[in-house]
């Protein structure tokens, strides 16, 4: 039986794609970091490997490695908070050099980095972003951005060394999680009563076309490529008034623009100094006033895949969310 790693197994995305790969009786070694976030998960079925390691440990990385045909490299830190800045950069960008090298060094047979559109860059016009995309320092790219772009490179370093690669740059990725977490949350935020919404846009994503994407590539001859994967693109009124009405809640019915939502990230930092994070930073307000829509049909095309319609993805969340009948 083919075995094959998944790097971050306790994230968003690591737990669906193991989940999506469990479905093809694979065997999966999942790696994670956080003994807490692993107990927390129940499914242990037999072909599915638990091993505690980290990125940044090149030991047990490693010895996660050890004898995986294919490594799906989902690890990495998702935080717009200066004070997280240093983490960012250690994992995404040194973690992912570290990947690289030990797939380079074990004779691995192809891997899949999990990266962002953010890598891509973002700019002011309103023009669809693709693959062709360049970045360009930008005061639209976010710290998470600029490392994201640069642990692409490390791939694209391998791939030069011979590393059999592929890219994926999802945008927002969508689906049942932990509603204190990730984009989870903002299904919380809505249940909760939101009375505001951004007057910005962005991609959206189902994690399960994510997982179908990365498990698709993986066992094609496609590699050495990048590929954006856009489900949709959607503005954040539409997409806050859809959660709303799938929750059976009001919608939200106050506008920000883009200096007041600035201003009021500003004054939410101060949070910081009595040990609260806070909700909304200043790199979050900028980006979500703009618009950045993307275009994701390179990958649909390759695949002959079709995204889910969005709206049905929203309705997914929402009646899990419902089911669980949570007091936030």
């Amino acid at each position: 039986m083919k075995k094959v790693l998944v790097t971050g197994a306790t994230g968003f995305v690591g737990q669906h794609l193991i989940a999506r790969l469990l479905q093809e009786s694979i065997a999966v070694r999942a790696m994670y970091c956080d003994e807490k976030k692993r107990m927390a998960i129940s499914i242990s079925p037999e072909n599915l490997e638990w091993i505690k390691g980290d990125v940044l440990d090149i030991f047990s990385l490693e010895e996660a490695i050890k004898d995986c045909e294919e490594v799906y490299h989902c690890a990495g830190v998702v935080s717009f908070l200066k004070k997280d800045e240093e983490r960012i950069m250690k994992v995404n960008i040194q973690g992912t050099t570290n990947v690289v090298n030990e797939c380079l060094n074990s004779g691995v047979k192809k891997l899949l980095h999990v990266s962002s559109v953010a890598s891509l860059g973002r700019t002011e016009n309103t023009e669809l972003i693709s693959e062709q995309h360049k970045w360009e320092e930008n005061k639209l790219n976010t710290r998470y951005a600029l490392s994201k772009y640069k642990a692409e490179m490390e791939v694209w370093r391998g791939v030069a060394e011979g590393l059999n690669a592929v890219v994926i740059c999802p945008t927002m990725i969508f689906g049942p999680g932990n509603w204190n977490e990730n984009t989870s949350k903002l299904f919380q935020t809505v249940y909760n009563g939101l009375k505001f919404y951004p007057s910005g846009g962005n991609g959206m994503t189902d994690v399960r076309d994510v997982c179908e994407i990365a498990y698709q590539l993986m066992q094609s001859d496609i590699s050495n490529e990048r590929f954006v994967v856009c489900g949709t693109n959607m503005t954040y009124k539409d997409f806050f008034f859809a959660i709303a009405d799938a929750l059976n809640k009001p919608r939200p019915t106050i506008k920000i623009n883009p200096t007041l939502a600035i201003w009021g990230a500003r004054i939410l930092s101060l949070l910081s100094f009595t040990g609260k994070e806070p909700m909304i930073t200043i790199e979050t307000a900028r980006t979500s006033s703009n618009t950045f829509f993307y275009n994701g049909s390179k990958i649909s095309q390759k695949l002959n895949l079709k995204y889910r319609d969005f709206n049905e993805t929203i309705k997914w969340i929402s009646e899990a969310l419902l089911k669980q009948n949570l007091k936030f």
